[in-house]
């Protein structure tokens, strides 16, 4: 016999401002939005000081939303679901705005349950030894297996993994028991769930977008379709089947719980019914889809791990009735869009704070004679990344792009004569010495791609990782010849791919960087004199 569910969804028009569901919390004019871009190991570090930083400022409590991708998303999942039995205190660690008190002794230290030790387990030699394990020990499928490995290293410590024998977690994910416990809502419609089957979150947070995305074929042309999960997941745009897809993709957003299922029909208005999916899709299934981009440099490198990057069946909102559920491969948000901006453009946030935590260093070419900045950037703003034959050429239907760069081209929502503005504004911060903090008022372009509508005008303060002499010059020496020769002379811009590992002293300095960029009374590169706690407390009014 089937098991049916009830499951609420949100069919959404072409570029529709509209609320995620009757039941989600919606933004106001003053709300405020948090951006953590990708960048595996190095990205979670600059989140974990950056939430140190805000949470230092007060300001946690009056963030509206946090959107993530890959590293981000590991750090956004755990702070949002932590359980209440592990302290902030802990798990984001001490905040020290004075950059001469931090001994090298100081920073080879992490509390027990603090968020930094996840890069400590991510040794490219440990890693694959644990891949191996961990499908002896399950028999995951190679698809499956990705996640599995996440689950491990990322979640578990944490309480947010507790695989059955076959190597899932059987929990959902959720908001609060609250909002499931609602009057019409998730349990009161489906009687054969109870608040156990969810992970839920257990203290006041903000609301979390956690971003990935699905290729909408096998083929060597396909495209990146931007997929999204909190307690509502899927692709909001539709597309429609077409010679190079074999399938209607989006649509809208379906309650997190029925991902996997088969629709069987509808129900009340806003709501279908569907099949209960054989397994769950669960905490460790999104933060592995948001990190892909590492299975996927497994996958090469391991011919024996060929298809591990996740794989889900996903049947559309739009079209629901005419199509089943197709086998998707998903990839890292990245991959598509860096930065998670988009998923609250979309949502209409009006104020947003965007951490670029990048690798990638603001310089200038002297060739080009222009200032060279993090390739998620451009896109926004309709320009490819740069190149130093080309320098920054706009997309366009003769010139989509060669490489990864062709799937950011459907990225612009900003006018493209606002880019000069920020990346001359980052070279000037970088060059007296502060924290690179930016702030822009933005028209907002409509875009179909991830159903963002135009918008008037969105205030933006960019935060860009990247080295700030002041700050270094004020560490004590022995401090920095040790970051110097741990992070191979590169600190704070890790290597994504290749510092997926890092040492304590490592994550400890740059979340400490990262929180004296956001909290500290710096002034240095700012307009107004103000300072790095009066810039970022601006953008909440």
């Amino acid at each position: 016999m089937t098991i049916s569910l009830t499951a609420g969804i949100l069919p959404l028009r072409p570029a529709q401002r509209a609320p995620d569901s009757a039941r989600s919390p919606q933004p106001g004019a003053r709300s405020v939005g948090l951006c953590f871009s990708g960048g595996g190991s190095r990205a979670l570090s600059c989140a974990m000081g950056q939430l140190r930083g805000l949470r230092h400022l007060g300001l946690l409590d009056d963030t509206f939303a946090i959107s993530s991708v890959s590293g981000g998303t590991w750090a956004n999942t755990l702070f949002t679901y932590l359980p209440a039995s592990i302290s902030d205190d802990d798990f984001l660690g001490d905040v020290e705005l004075d950059p001469s008190r931090l001994t090298l002794a100081r920073l080879d230290e992490l509390p027990a349950n603090n968020l930094g030790w996840v890069p400590t387990r991510f040794d490219p030699a440990r890693v694959v030894e644990n891949l191996y394990r961990l499908k002896e020990d399950y028999g995951y499928a190679n698809n499956e297996l990705w996640q599995g490995f996440i689950g491990e290293q990322v979640l578990k410590d944490y309480g947010l993994w507790s695989p059955s024998a076959d190597g899932f977690d059987p929990r959902y994910f959720s908001w609060t028991e609250r909002y499931l416990e609602a009057p019409n809502g998730i349990l009161a419609q489906n009687p054969t769930l109870r608040a156990g089957d969810f992970i839920t979150v257990q203290r006041k947070r903000p609301y979390p977008v956690f971003n990935t995305s699905l290729f909408n074929s096998d083929g060597v042309d396909a495209e990146l379709m931007p997929y999204e999960a909190n307690f509502m997941l899927g692709v909001r745009a539709a597309f429609p089947k077409s010679a190079q897809q074999p399938g209607d993709i989006g649509g809208g957003l379906i309650d997190s719980f029925a991902m996997r299922s088969a629709y069987l029909g509808e129900g009340n208005p806003g709501e279908v019914h569907t099949s209960r999916p054989q397994r769950a899709f669960s905490l460790s299934d999104i933060a592995g889809c948001s990190s892909a981009a590492f299975a996927q440099m497994f996958e090469e490198q391991y011919p024996e791990f060929r298809g591990l990057v996740p794989r889900y069946n996903y049947w559309p909102i739009k079209g629901r009735a005419e199509q089943p559920a197709l086998d998707y491969r998903f990839a890292d948000g990245g991959s598509l869009e860096n930065l998670g901006l988009n998923a609250l453009l979309a949502r209409g946030v009006p104020r947003l704070i965007v951490f670029i935590n990048t690798d990638e260093g603001v310089r200038r070419d002297p060739a080009r004679q222009d200032t060279v900045v993090s390739s998620d950037l451009p896109p926004l703003f309709g320009l490819q990344p740069f190149s130093p034959a080309h320098g920054y050429v706009p997309y366009g239907p003769y010139d989509p792009g060669q490489g990864a760069a062709r799937l950011f081209r459907h990225n612009q929502v900003f006018e493209t004569s606002a880019f000069d503005e920020l990346k001359q504004k980052l070279l000037t911060a970088k060059r007296a010495g502060g924290a690179l903090l930016v702030r822009q008022t933005l028209r907002v372009l409509s875009n179909p791609w991830f159903n963002v509508p135009a918008q008037e005008q969105v205030d933006v303060l960019w935060v860009y990782n990247d080295n700030v002499s002041s700050w270094w010059s004020q560490l004590p020496t022995e401090t920095r010849i040790a970051l110097d020769i741990e992070s191979l002379d590169d600190f704070p811009l890790y290597n994504t791919f290749t510092q997926l590992y890092l040492t304590p002293v490592m994550v400890n300095a740059l979340a400490h960087l990262a929180c004296w960029q956001v909290a500290s009374s710096s002034t240095l590169g700012n307009a107004g004199g103000m300072s790095n706690a009066e810039v970022v407390r601006g953008v909440f009014g």
